[in-house]
């Protein structure tokens, strides 16, 4: 658990290293479930035990992909032209069409279409990485406290 935190909260640039230090953790334990097995241990337990490391495994390589994961650079810059070039060509449109609504409402709709693609865009961003701790949302992996709870 603690060499998947120094993976998911880490830089990209240092993931293979932190990769192989948990695949070489995942081997140690079906090391363990081997010896366990040539000690006596029940083939059915065994067999259990292997089901739940390879779903570990699986788990572990599904979270991976959610870390990889990052918007595409057109995705991310067909964001950023329709936040600069939306309010400009509306303003037009919206100037023309305010005799029709209260005087507010010239400056108010340009500003909230603003202020609603920007918003867009930051959420956007945070949600990228979940791991990086800057959200109030991200996920933290707290190694100690799960260790904890299996030793009661």
């Amino acid at each position: 658990m603690k060499d998947c935190r120094k993976l998911f909260m880490g830089p990209e640039t240092q993931m293979r290293d932190q990769e192989a230090k948990v695949y070489r953790r995942f081997s140690e334990i079906s090391r363990f479930i081997k010896r366990l097995r040539q000690r006596g241990l029940a083939s059915g337990e065994c067999s259990r035990c292997n089901q739940y490391l390879s779903k570990m495994i699986i788990s572990f390589e599904t979270v991976k992909h959610i870390y990889q994961y990052r918007t595409p650079v057109t995705l991310r810059a067909y964001s950023d032209i329709f936040i600069f070039v939306l309010p400009v060509l509306y303003g037009p449109y919206f100037a023309a069409s305010s005799d029709d609504y209260a005087p507010g409402l010239k400056l108010v709709m340009p500003v909230l279409f603003s202020v609603i693609l920007t918003g867009l865009d930051a959420i956007q961003s945070h949600l990228e990485n979940p791991f990086d701790q800057v959200g109030e949302d991200d996920i933290a992996i707290n190694a100690e406290k799960f260790v904890e709870r299996l030793a009661v």
